[in-house]
């Protein structure tokens, strides 16, 4: 089989992913509004940085727990309940497990804190989120005075819409030693509250180390979005990030409402993520929109852009880890190695007639190589493509990328994208 009819394979089973998906009530856009290429573009644009395999785009300054959610080591999050004094039509709590549940009863907090440490569980970064946290300020201002105790180093965060932040709550999280609040501030056709909550972001900026604002980026808010930068810019805020919309997978009547579609090729590997939702056509050209308007307009305040790839990223680590901590793992895969920017485990492989000769040159040279015969195609480590294409110039080669499933202790590979290797 030929390396077109092998990309006419994965091309197919992304078509029929998306029509599966479509089933929910949104259509997707016919063309990519913003192809994944143009990311790499802002490594060039003065204080920006392209990172995470191109999933994060940041600007002058980046949250600590930013750039450790791309993997989640030594991170926790919590929350009391899934109450929110919000109804937002973009919101994919509904999607949690047992989300009924926790809109009646509640978790401690601080005695799951106290477990974990008890289990020796280590932390860098600790977060309360919701639902709407603040609906429980006992709970969470108690929270962060145990984490201040049990980890006296770790980052903590909050995140709220800040509807609730008065200023007794506001001291209290103060005193507790919290780092970083974010508020979770709503487009404004679905709040009419965000005069009060810029209000009580800048006591937080007199109080508290790190304020932050995040929210998704709604296509046709760009003037709104730019208005609201230039105030959190004047406020000191000290970062904005910039979240890829997402489609929930309910609601689409309010999505359809808008005019909104999902976004074509939705995932750098189409695959089943956990943190759930589709990213919606335009948000990301819109989101880079933005990061360059910060740059042309020298604010102080750090943006950044965080895509759906980058929020998927911790999973893509996770289940990738055993490729890293056993050798044994290695040792079967010996011709795979783990990208150490999307963390998907990737090699090259060979495809038509060449196939017999590149098998051939990689066992001459000690190489690994894998030959699937029902596939025709010869897999050999993606280090190995220079020096395949100087004696094999006319040679098919792709770049091929791969995820760990574990079940029941075995340990299987899955082949989740293809992309050709031009000569």
């Amino acid at each position: 089989m030929s390396l077109q009819q092998h990309l006419e394979q994965f091309a197919q089973a992304e078509r029929a992913y998306e029509r599966a998906l479509e089933r929910h009530g949104l259509p997707f856009e016919a063309d990519e509004s913003s192809p994944r290429e143009r990311r790499a573009a802002f490594a060039a644009v003065p204080g920006c940085r392209c990172e995470n395999g191109g999933a994060s785009i940041w600007r002058n300054w980046i949250s600590p727990a930013c750039l450790a959610c791309r993997t989640g080591q030594q991170t926790g999050s919590l929350f009391v309940d899934l109450r929110c004094t919000k109804h937002c039509y973009f919101c994919f709590n509904a999607n949690q497990p047992h989300f009924q549940h926790f809109l009646a009863h509640k978790r401690d907090i601080v005695l799951e804190l106290e477990q974990a440490h008890a289990a020796g569980a280590r932390y860098r970064y600790l977060a309360v989120t919701g639902g709407e946290p603040l609906l429980n300020k006992d709970a969470v201002t108690a929270f962060f005075r145990r984490a201040g105790q049990l980890y006296p180093q770790a980052h903590t965060r909050l995140y709220t819409n800040g509807e609730l932040l008065d200023d007794a709550t506001l001291a209290e999280l103060a005193e507790s030693g919290l780092r970083e609040i974010r508020f979770s501030v709503k487009p404004a056709d679905v709040d009419a509250s965000r005069e009060r909550v810029l209000e009580a972001m800048e006591k937080a900026v007199e109080a508290l180390p790190d304020v932050v604002i995040e929210l998704p980026v709604i296509p046709d808010s760009l003037d709104e979005m730019k208005r609201l930068m230039r105030r959190a810019d004047q406020l000191g805020v000290r970062g904005m990030n910039l979240l890829e919309l997402r489609f929930p997978l309910h609601n689409a009547e309010e999505f359809a409402k808008r005019r909104l579609k999902l976004r074509k090729h939705p995932f750098l590997y189409p695959y089943d993520y956990w943190y759930g939702g589709i990213p919606v056509a335009e948000s990301e050209r819109e989101a880079l929109d933005l990061v360059a308007f910060a740059a042309e307009e020298d604010l102080r305040l750090g943006v950044h852009y965080c895509s759906a790839d980058n929020r998927n990223s911790a999973q893509v680590w996770l289940q990738n880890r055993p490729f890293s901590q056993e050798a044994a793992i290695r040792d079967h895969y010996p011709w795979l190695a783990q990208d150490e920017g999307d963390h998907f485990l990737k090699c090259a492989k060979a495809f038509g007639s060449d196939v017999p000769r590149v098998r051939a040159w990689t066992e001459h040279r000690g190489f690994p190589c894998s030959f699937n015969e029902a596939e025709g195609t010869a897999a050999f480590p993606l280090r190995c493509v220079g020096n395949v294409r100087e004696d094999f110039p006319r040679a098919e080669l792709a770049e091929s990328a791969y995820i760990l499933e574990t079940n029941d202790d075995t340990v299987a590979l899955r082949e989740v994208g293809l992309r050709a290797l031009n000569g």
